[in-house]
């Protein structure tokens, strides 16, 4: 939604896919580069300038070649791929200009949302990073990291992704006027409110054919999917997640 809506307002976002409008060009599976700089996601935030500045050089050398081959024309552009949020800090530090979006939604619903095999697939380190915040995780309480822990424990497991992901994204805030943060249940009840906030801190204009498009596309109808859950399928996630589920003002 807020991809599609960055494009009817002539911000380019390069070639996305058509479900999700993903920029696949910072696909962890396709770029070597957004691989390894999750990979250190963590080594990053407290590494020395030696780390530092060889991951903002690598980020600097994939967002330029982005550039060239993707977007092909001068002024404000950007892109939309959820693990890119684990080389936010890197992108910041090394383009002093750019600026953040960092758009939340309450993870009881993101648990259940299940759009991607992230968690089927946690033999890749990627996805532990992502997951757990480590690569070395070889168990989640106290059971091994298979096909079974991921079937009996799926919702768990989802909800602790959420939160090492928002976590990791709200250093952002250390970021200052760089970084914006806006919730997806905001976007759902006011769009043409929510997105005059995010194109005034983009500093562009907001177009007529975007706030259109955006009176019609955007929809309440998948807010607060997980009151319909069983009291016992929420309870554990509810463990792990209500923290920062209260931190952000969701419970």
């Amino acid at each position: 939604m807020v991809c599609e809506a960055f494009i009817r307002n002539d911000i380019p976002m390069g070639v996305v896919t058509k479900a999700r409008s993903d920029s696949m060009f910072f696909s962890v599976r396709l770029n070597p580069v957004v691989r390894e700089v999750i990979l250190h996601a963590y080594e990053y935030l407290d590494g020395g300038d030696t780390v530092r500045s060889r991951m903002q050089e690598l980020m600097r050398q994939t967002v330029q070649q982005f550039v060239v081959t993707e977007i092909k024309q001068t002024g404000p552009f950007g892109w939309k791929i959820d693990p890119t949020l684990f080389t936010m800090p890197v992108v910041l530090d090394a383009f002093p200009h750019a600026k953040v979006v960092h758009l939340i939604r309450d993870g009881r619903d993101v648990m259940l949302s299940r759009l991607n095999a992230r968690i089927e697939n946690l033999d890749d380190p990627v996805n532990r990073v992502m997951t757990f915040g480590a690569a070395d995780v070889d168990s989640f309480e106290g059971r091994p990291l298979n096909e079974n822990t991921v079937k009996e424990l799926r919702n768990e497991l989802e909800m602790q992704h959420w939160v090492t992901a928002v976590e990791y994204g709200l250093h952002g805030r250390q970021y200052g006027d760089r970084y914006f943060e806006i919730k997806y249940e905001d976007i759902c009840a006011e769009p043409i409110q929510a997105f005059e906030q995010v194109f005034d801190f983009l500093g562009v204009p907001f177009l007529d054919s975007a706030k259109e498009w955006l009176k019609t596309a955007v929809s309440k109808n998948r807010i607060a999917k997980w009151k319909d859950l069983p009291p016992e399928m929420i309870a554990r996630p509810l463990e792990i997640g209500g923290p920062l589920l209260q931190k952000l003002g969701y419970a």
